[in-house]
């Protein structure tokens, strides 16, 4: 059987997460260790924060991997959703501390309207790696000084999460592809990183995994808001 362009670019991608996770893994634990032998030492606040930093920078490398492996995974239906009791001010904190250096690097101003004891049965790990996706996505589009808004609810049956952002909108046809796998957006964003849209394609098989959806629009006077809608009974 003849291979396509596409096999193979799946066996590159396939190789490179193999031999990506392991080093990034082995930093990850170095970095665990580092942090346990200076427990007793009082570091000085940059010494503090460029470790928290590479902790951070570590955990993401690691979930954007993930989510490589787990986009497949997700799209062929190999991987479900595990619910279990999740509260979600948790969650949006753990997301914020992977890209903490950036938001201050950036004088990014996070608001959130989201009760403390808001809990809903959602997968976890997955929902997690979505929040960091979509916060991920605000940090890179967000001019300097702008606003990063979290909001969660409750609404009946449906728990609403949401990320929105001051940057520029989309266009509407960006709305209409920005959830496709090889989606890739204009850089009109001051400082905007280029990437792929993998991250918002794992975000939409994440919802449908859940029995939900996602989706973009304008909010409120924010030009670019995502919206995640799971039913959680």
């Amino acid at each position: 059987m003849t291979r396509s362009p596409k096999d193979d670019d799946a066996a590159l991608v396939a190789s490179l997460v193999h031999d990506l996770r392991n080093p990034l893994a082995a930093l990850a634990g170095n970095l665990a260790l580092l942090r346990e032998e200076l427990a007793a030492v009082e570091l000085t606040p940059i010494a503090a924060g460029s470790l928290d930093d590479c902790d951070a920078l570590a955990t993401r490398a690691l979930a954007l991997i993930g989510n490589i492996v787990d986009a497949d995974a997700l799209a062929r239906g190999a991987v479900v959703a595990r619910r279990a009791p999740v509260r979600l001010a948790v969650e949006v904190q753990a997301a914020l501390a992977t890209v903490a250096a950036e938001l201050a690097a950036r004088s990014l101003v996070v608001e959130r309207d989201l009760d403390d004891e808001l809990v809903a049965d959602v997968d976890q790990r997955l929902v997690r790696r979505v929040l960091g996706c979509l916060l991920d996505n605000a940090v890179r589009y967000t001019p300097r000084a702008g606003r990063v808004v979290i909001r969660g609810a409750r609404a009946g049956r449906e728990l609403e999460l949401a990320v929105g952002n001051s940057g520029p909108p989309l266009t509407d046809d960006e709305r209409a592809r920005v959830f496709e796998r090889d989606f890739r957006r204009a850089e009109r964003a001051d400082g905007a990183r280029r990437g792929r849209g993998l991250g918002l394609y794992f975000c939409r098989l994440v919802a449908e995994a859940h029995g939900g959806t996602i989706a973009v629009g304008p909010r409120d006077g924010l030009p670019v808001e995502f919206v995640l809608r799971l039913p959680v009974g």
